[in-house]
């Protein structure tokens, strides 16, 4: 992958800047966001044992003879995750609306906010995760008039580094939107390499404003995603294809429709589903 080049100081106030202005009703989506994830340790007690604890409400069974009258702790193997955000950084990213107070905000921030929000939450909920950009990168083509693409990658925070390490990285995610929209190659990419994570669940979340979809393709990576185990949330910036390519996935114009509503939704059908 390549090496992100950019302005150190500059990067980190950006992203300082971010992670400061959070949005009302974060909250709410960090609660549901760590009920979904949720990866300590269960514990509980393990009843009509024949040693450790007594348990006084088996002394009944004690007096008709019964020894199991004890319980013991046990842990319960938690149901761990990994996430992988992956970003689209072609170039319709850079383009972007006005929004209700009258600025007018790219596309590519409303990612940038997205991702630093979403990194934060789940580096606070232990959750292993990567944030990966794509955008056109190599293409091949073949002798019967068909192409390959190789997308090129951006690793903002790869797994394994920490968060605090990756702050440079994600905060010069502004100025990483240019080129074409490798989608398909790309998502393909990132649900065969989350499928090979260890963690019990896994998660990509895909934040793009991708318009030409081929829906059938997008169908299709839909279905290899389910046979793999992954699950796929779509978030669409200013982007309604996505809600009609993927099971979970919404459309939002601003940071703060995906924390007043829509990501909140989400994330509730995402876990009916993980059942």
């Amino acid at each position: 992958m390549p090496t992100i080049t950019v302005s150190k100081l500059d990067a980190e106030q950006r992203y300082a800047h971010e992670l400061k202005n959070a949005p009302q009703g974060l909250a709410t989506t960090r609660t549901n966001l760590q009920r979904l994830l949720h990866s300590i340790d269960y514990v509980g007690w393990s009843k009509s044992e024949e040693s450790g604890r007594l348990d006084r409400r088996a002394l009944t069974k004690f007096a008709n003879g019964s020894v199991n009258v004890f319980s013991r702790r046990q842990h319960v193997e938690a149901e761990t995750s990994a996430v992988s955000i992956l970003i689209d950084c072609s170039g319709s990213m850079s383009d972007g609306e006005r929004g209700d107070d009258g600025n007018y905000i790219t596309r590519i921030r409303i990612a940038q906010q997205v991702s630093i929000h979403l990194s934060k939450m789940l580096q606070q909920a232990r959750v292993s995760f990567a944030v990966t950009g794509f955008k056109n990168g190599i293409s091949d083509y073949l002798g019967n008039g068909g192409m390959t693409e190789r997308p090129h990658f951006i690793p903002f925070k790869p797994w394994g580094k920490s968060l605090q390490q990756s702050i440079p990285a994600m905060g010069a995610m502004i100025g990483c939107a240019g080129g074409g929209t490798p989608d398909y190659t790309a998502i393909a990419n990132a649900i065969e390499e989350l499928s090979l994570r260890p963690e019990h669940r896994r998660i990509l979340f895909i934040v793009t404003d991708a318009e030409g979809y081929v829906r059938e393709h997008m169908e299709y990576l839909q279905k290899l995603a389910d046979k793999l185990g992954v699950l796929i949330v779509a978030i669409g910036i200013q982007s309604f294809t996505v809600t009609r390519c993927f099971d979970n996935a919404v459309n939002v114009n601003s940071l703060s429709d995906l924390c007043k509503t829509a990501f909140n939704q989400l994330l509730k059908a995402v876990q009916r589903g993980a059942k």
